[in-house]
């Protein structure tokens, strides 16, 4: 599921505007604005905000226009051509000048993060409502782990020498069956690929591991002699997360595995954040899902904060029902399906967003920062799933199908929690069955 992206760009008025032109082509809205720029008067959500500096004394004062236009913390990327010092403030630096794919890489995968990061949030503050879970076992946290993946080549042994000196831990694979068995023992933080003798196995892996629901997330940087814009079109087309030109210095390619890496590390955390809220006393036991109490008072606070912070969101309620006259299927077998569905709908759905059962029939999913149409595709999916599978019923040879009515709904207002639920309610109560 794809929510639509409002980035602002800040830099040289003539590489702003044609940044923004070519993000506009990957399908990502963006606003170019300049340092002088005053605070923004219609207040809106910004997916990302984007400095272009010329060098590196000019971050400090892009971000802070940043910050100041648009009111609210979001994530910062920087394309500089110098080295940049770290800062809580910079979410992600690329050594430009780089390709519009690239950094639309970069603003997808950040603005997912940090949605995460303010969903788990919200989300821990409400099940404190519940009481104090003991707390997590704080594990000491291991050095950064890194793949490598082709020949033992110098340039090998030049980054496993700036990576040890970083703290970091560098694991080699000469082939690509060796980097697969290391893929599926443990988790990396990132994946080097080499293709400095040529990029098929480096794609091959690649886009293997985007087939990948587990290893889909860990950043995949490929180490490149032949940068030019086939290699980038097809490296970026792979699922690669950046490309490391064979002669940059060893201390720029530490920095960029680095940061992919401590980015892939920062969306554990938010997931273990999310999961840690699956509390027995959040939960309902029959169907896995949140119960309808926690639900509620998670919409409440998601409302306020999407006032305050002025993001989207949006519900889907959905209406589960089971055929009826002939096909009808006994008491037991329907209730046994639909709590079939409600496992169904929680695998459906992304780690920030949650699910309840309102009543029998009638489940809700709450998706933040996501619009009308992408809500519509959650909803489209979850019916055809659902419609497509065979439920047993008390006769094995006559399994049965449930179907199912959605509405999708946006946050509009000052409305309370139990009137957007009611709202939504009433509106799939009045969408017809077109499927019965």
């Amino acid at each position: 599921m794809s929510r639509l992206l409002d980035v602002l760009v800040l830099g040289p008025v003539d590489k702003a505007e044609i940044l923004a032109e070519e993000l506009r082509d990957h399908g990502i809205q963006c606003r170019a604005i300049r340092r002088d720029s005053p605070p923004a008067q219609n207040k809106k959500f910004w997916s990302a905000g984007i400095v272009i500096a010329e060098n590196a004394q000019d971050v400090d004062a892009g971000i802070e226009a940043l910050v100041r236009f648009s009111g609210v913390r979001i994530p910062h990327i920087v394309l500089c051509p110098d080295a940049v010092p770290e800062s809580p403030l910079i979410d992600a630096v690329i050594r430009g000048p780089a390709p519009a794919i690239q950094v639309a890489s970069r603003v997808r995968s950040l603005s997912r993060l940090h949605s995460m990061e303010v969903v788990a949030d919200r989300r821990t503050e409400v099940t404190r409502l519940y009481g104090e879970r003991a707390a997590r076992h704080e594990r000491t946290i291991p050095p950064h782990s890194v793949l490598y993946v082709g020949d033992a080549s110098p340039r090998f042994m030049a980054l496993q020498h700036a990576l040890a000196n970083a703290d970091t831990e560098i694991i080699a694979a000469f082939s690509s069956y060796s980097a697969f068995e290391y893929l599926h023992e443990r988790p990396f933080d990132a994946v080097v690929l080499s293709a400095l003798n040529g990029g098929d196995t480096a794609f091959t892996i690649s886009s293997a591991m985007r087939r990948n629901a587990r290893l889909y997330h860990t950043p995949v940087l490929l180490l490149s002699d032949a940068v030019d814009q086939t290699v980038i079109d097809e490296a970026f087309a792979r699922g690669v997360s950046d490309i490391l030109p064979h002669d940059a210095g060893d201390d720029e390619i530490r920095d960029r595995i680095l940061s992919l890496a401590a980015e892939r590390r920062r969306r554990r955390g938010a997931k273990a954040s999310l999961e840690f809220c699956r509390d027995p006393r959040t939960l309902d036991v029959e169907t896995g899902l949140f119960h309808a109490g926690f639900i509620t008072s998670h919409i409440q606070n998601l409302l306020h904060a999407s006032t305050r912070d002025n993001f989207t969101f949006s519900l889907c309620v959905l209406d589960v029902i089971a055929p009826d006259g002939r096909d009808r299927p006994d008491d037991v077998s329907a209730e046994k399906a639909r709590r079939q569905f409600a496992a169904m709908l929680r695998h459906l759905l992304r780690t920030e967003d949650a699910a309840a059962r309102l009543s029998g029939n009638t489940f809700v999913a709450v998706l933040p920062f996501t619009d009308r149409a992408g809500v519509d595709c959650v909803a489209a999916r979850i019916s055809a799933i659902a419609e497509c599978t065979a439920f047993e019923s008390e006769d094995p040879l006559k399994p049965f199908r449930l179907s199912v009515v959605s509405t999708a709904i946006e946050a509009a207002g000052d409305e309370t929690a139990e009137a957007f639920l009611e709202r939504a309610i009433q509106i799939v109560r009045m969408t017809p069955n077109v499927t019965a």
